[in-house]
């Protein structure tokens, strides 16, 4: 008996010190459980996933797209040690929208709404693309509330002019509902194949990435709002331009030499130029889809951008909101 009972003591000792140990070197200890949820902010329901543990970031996708653009490898690479939050913007993914939502700044506004609601102040904002036009709009329009930018593939200057079908498309509704009406027909698939390998170039698109964009973009809410986003747009950044300068959070560009969506030279360089506090970061041989493609170096610009914040903000340390 005296036997057993050592041996038993030995094994427990032993458990614990392997456990020990492990915790130690990080084994034992798992990544936090993504939340999956809803927040109502002017009677709007916007989706949102948050997960990982630290400093503050908030993901922003561009247009058209959802929450899913950041889950082929950004979120992984950030939740090791950032509390993230992606949020589908209005009319994408699985979040309302209504006639009164549409320009970057209405939804900066609903974001910063639903980030006050969930206690989330002070975070890095990260915005893609379309998603970046919307960053510049909250630092700008909420300049106290961020922390710092990180700006992938932003559009932060108005084209030259769009196409009279596009605009017609944000601004008729009936158009917009005959392109749903394709889409049910399966007649718009192949313009959506040609424009995510477009955006994806010189890459190829992932199979997984168009099928689910392919099953979720072509709904009549997604097709609408990507629509109407497209045609707000230029006018928004005209209005923006010329505050850039204004901006004070540290903030890092980062874009794809060889981009075939957002112009480089029309958009990142003359933003670099015009934010005092920014840096420009070219990827060789990437296109638009960074955060499909280089989520390392996404983690990589955040983690600048969270040094940045802790020599330059007065304000102290990013905020930690813990997740509930």
């Amino acid at each position: 008996m005296r036997t057993y009972l050592g041996f038993t003591a030995f094994l427990t000792w032993l458990g614990l010190l392997i456990l020990l140990s492990l915790t130690a070197i990080g084994v034992a200890a798992q990544p936090t459980p993504w939340k999956d949820g809803f927040v109502v902010t002017e009677k709007i329901r916007l989706h949102y996933i948050e997960g990982g543990q630290g400093p503050l970031v908030v993901l922003v996708h561009g247009n058209a797209g959802s929450i899913h653009d950041f889950e082929f490898g950004t979120v992984q690479a950030l939740e090791t040690r950032y509390h993230v939050v992606a949020f589908d913007r209005p009319g994408h993914g699985e979040s309302e929208r209504t006639s009164q939502i549409g320009s970057v700044d209405d939804q900066a506004r609903l974001l910063h709404d639903a980030l006050q609601q969930l206690g989330m102040p002070h975070p890095i904002m990260v915005g893609h693309s379309w998603g970046g036009s919307m960053a510049l709009a909250y630092a700008l329009d909420f300049p106290d509330d961020v922390a710092g930018l990180v700006l992938l593939a932003p559009a932060a200057y108005p084209e030259h002019g769009q196409p009279f079908l596009l605009t017609a498309a944000g601004k008729v509704p009936i158009i917009a509902e005959f392109g749903a009406l394709l889409s049910k027909l399966y007649i718009a698939r192949p313009f959506l194949k040609g424009d995510l390998s477009t955006a994806f170039s010189p890459e190829g698109v992932p199979e997984p990435y168009y099928k689910h964009c392919a099953k979720t973009w072509l709904g009549r809410k997604q097709i609408k709002a990507y629509f109407e986003d497209e045609t707000e747009l230029d006018a928004a950044l005209k209005s923006m331009v010329d505050r850039y300068p204004n901006i004070t959070a540290p903030t890092i560009i980062v874009t794809g030499d060889a981009d075939r969506v957002v112009p480089i030279t029309e958009n990142a360089y003359r933003l670099r130029n015009a934010i005092p506090q920014s840096h420009l970061v070219i990827l060789p041989s990437a296109g638009h889809q960074l955060p499909e493609t280089r989520p390392d170096s996404i983690l990589s610009a955040v983690d600048s951008v969270g040094t940045m914040v802790a020599q330059t903000h007065a304000a102290g340390p990013v905020a930690d909101a813990p997740i509930r």
